[in-house]
């Protein structure tokens, strides 16, 4: 059985890495909550396996970013919680004090920017996987839309 993956962030270089591995990950916003009295934003959903590419799995991933001072969405609806949101990347633009803006951008051009006082990313995956033939392809859908 291959084993879940589970990485931390605390520089900018180590998000991106956490980005490359969240690629497609499918949420919603019912999946995502700001713990303001925590400084703690997490988010729930089902990762493509880059890393088991050849096998075509997902898995069910948490991501939890600590440091968290403020968070605002835009283009992201709050009215259907479940509506499918597609993970493209997460950026982050580091500040001098430590501070860092990180911003999830999903397909459609919804993002949500976490402003925090230092990157505080990790990623844990939980359960089983299982198999799918929905392998995510960004540039297929950029060349249709």
């Amino acid at each position: 059985m291959p084993k879940s993956l589970k990485l931390i962030a605390t520089e900018a270089e180590e998000l991106n890495i956490l980005s490359a591995a969240l690629e497609g990950t499918i949420t919603s916003s019912g999946e995502m909550s700001f713990l303001r009295t925590d400084r703690a934003f997490t988010l729930m959903g089902s990762r493509y396996r880059w890393e088991e590419a050849e096998t075509g799995s997902r898995i069910r991933v948490g991501i939890y970013f600590g440091d968290v001072i403020t968070v605002k969405a835009a283009g992201i609806s709050q009215k259907n919680p479940t509506e499918i949101l597609e993970l493209l990347n997460i950026s982050v633009q580091a500040n001098e004090d430590a501070a860092a803006d990180i911003t999830l951008n999903f397909a459609g051009g919804g993002t949500v920017l976490l402003h925090t006082e230092c990157i505080n990313v990790s990623l844990t995956d939980t359960g089983d996987a299982w198999a799918t033939d929905k392998r995510p392809d960004h540039d297929k859908q950029a060349e249709t839309a």
